[in-house]
Formats: structure tokens, sequence, C-alpha cells
């Protein structure tokens, strides 16, 4: 489908609209009405795009996680990171029960002004906070949504990598060790195992001072649909109030995810 060079969407003037912006949103509005997963070349003979420059479009929202790909069907999908965007409008309009209102309800009943509260997803070998609600004011805890933290130090990333079996998480142990140029922030390979079992039996994981001095998270996964990245919801603040109030905050993060649990299925760890 060619394009009117002339035109966006209902006979809209193409003047004074970049470009990129343009075919971003496209993108986007072609799966929403597309529902499913698409290689580049159905995306750019969809939207009459060069092939060459819709790789490099695609492969940069995945890299940014609005789009996840499979590397055996070479096809992308939209992220929950795409839903999340508008989804505080549509939780207004419609919706009681939402991911965005649940953190928000936790955020409130932490107890803490100094609490943030976290949604991050793998991205390469760093885990990407994709949605964060700051603490108020944001002093002690602060995390820019878009920001990437080591995978193997940050407690959602531990969560991420305790789904996976052993042999990948030192597939990419190496990586990460390869990467690092301080011999003594290399991760030792015994010591994240022991650690990974250690969340996959207490269902969650708990880190201080690995990402910022003086604070702490507190991690479980969020159950996903299927074709979706996994995702993790953390709880971050300093480290005395994570401390005093652990146990009550890890029951209140495994309460609000139940639902989740229960709408996929499964139980909770």
């Amino acid at each position: 489908m060619m394009e009117d060079p002339g035109a966006i969407g209902d006979g809209v003037s193409n003047e004074g609209v970049v470009k990129s912006a343009r075919r971003v949103i496209e993108v986007f509005e072609f799966f929403a009405d597309r529902r499913r997963p698409a290689t580049v070349g159905e995306v750019a003979e969809a939207l009459g795009y060069p092939q060459s420059s819709t790789s490099v479009l695609m492969r940069s929202l995945v890299r940014l996680r609005y789009l996840d790909y499979d590397r055996d069907t070479r096809r992308f999908v939209p992220t929950v990171r795409v839903a999340l965007l508008g989804g505080w409008v549509h939780d207004q309009l419609f919706s009681d029960v939402s991911l965005l209102k649940l953190m928000q309800r936790m955020r409130e009943e932490t107890g803490d002004p100094n609490t943030s509260i976290l949604l991050g997803m793998q991205n390469d070998i760093y885990v990407q906070y994709i949605h964060v609600l700051q603490s108020h004011p944001p002093v002690r805890f602060y995390v820019t949504p878009g920001s990437l933290r080591p995978l193997c130090r940050a407690a959602i990333g531990r969560v991420l990598l305790s789904l996976k079996p052993d042999v990948e998480v030192l597939a990419l142990v190496r990586r990460i060790n390869a990467e690092e140029r301080d011999a003594e922030k290399r991760i030792r390979p015994t010591e994240l195992l022991a650690e990974l079992d250690r969340v996959r039996q207490q269902g969650y994981a708990y880190t201080e001072g690995t990402v910022m001095p003086g604070t702490g998270v507190i991690a479980m996964e969020v159950p996903t649909p299927a074709g979706q990245p996994p995702m993790a919801l953390g709880i971050g603040s300093s480290i005395e109030h994570l401390r005093s109030a652990r146990d009550h905050l890890v029951h209140m993060l495994g309460a609000a995810l139940e639902p989740y649990y229960q709408s996929r299925g499964r139980q909770r760890r």
C-alpha cells in the first residue's frame, strides 16, 4: 500500500511533520490493524517504505523495547511498553484494573514517600526500565524511564535471569564480563547461579546498593501474555525502609500481582 506523499491519515497535510516520527507512528498503527507479528518485508510493503530504512527503524524500536524480535521467525511484535504509552488515558476512561493503576496503588501503600515503583524488561545484557513511578520528591531513589542497568546486578534483572536455564545465564555472564573493563566488577558465575536459585525458591529478588548507593529494590515477575517478553515489577527505596518493611513489601507485591498469575493460569513461586 503506497502512501499519498502529501497526506497523513485522513487527508492531514504532511507539512511540518518529521518523516521519522511519522513512520514510527505508522508502524504502530500497522500493528494495531494487523494484530499479529510481521517481518520487515511485510511492514515495508504495507507502508510503502524502502526495506533498508524499515529494517533500521524496526531494529531501533527493538533496542528501545517498543518491539520484540523473534530470531527464529524473523518477525517483530509490539511489546507491552507500547500499550503503556497511552494506558493511563484508557484507564481514566474505561478501566478500574490495570498495571498502571496497580503501580500507582502500590506506591501509595508502601508508606514511604521516597519509594519508586519500577517496571522493567531485558534489553540485551541490561534491564531497561520501561515505566517508572517516581518517589515524591525524587530524592533518594530516582530512575529515568528508558534507562539501562546491569542485568546481573539489578533486582529486576535477577528476576528475569531466574526465568532462564543456567546455560543461557552463563552465556550472558560471559558477554557481560567480556565487556566489563574493571575486573572487580566482573560477575562470578557460581555466585550468581546460587543467587538465582534463591530468587526461584523465595519468589522474589532483593538487592541493596548494587545499582544506586543507599538504596535497594525488591522485585517479582509480572506474568505476561504469550509472545511477549518477560517483565518484572520492583519497589525501590532506601535500604533502611526496605529492611524495616521487607516482609510487608514482599507480601504487598505478591498480593498485587496475584490476579495476573490467575489470569495466566499460573501459580506464583
